[in-house]
């Protein structure tokens, strides 16, 4: 015999698809940061540049510059901790 209502669908978990070592150092996690910023930028570097000229790359040019800056201001963070900067 067939179904006519079928079952519900299964109760999601709220639970995150990674998760982050609360007790990893402070400038283990800068490097970290900077390394997965790497990835974004080299990723819509390749996307921008295989666009060029589409509408709305400009605003993707505006978030690479934003995490360039990000990625400025975290190494002055490192350089920082290291004592090379006061």
């Amino acid at each position: 015999m067939k179904k006519i209502v079928p079952d519900p669908p299964k109760t999601l978990t709220s639970r995150p698809f990674y998760s982050i070592n609360q007790d990893m150092p402070s400038v283990d996690a800068v490097i970290h940061a900077l390394q997965l910023m790497s990835g974004i930028e080299d990723t819509l570097d390749e996307y921008i540049c295989a666009n060029a000229g589409e509408p709305g790359i400009n605003m993707l040019v505006n978030a690479v510059h934003h995490l360039q800056m990000t990625k400025a201001l975290a190494e002055l963070l490192l350089r920082r901790q290291a004592g090379s900067i006061t």
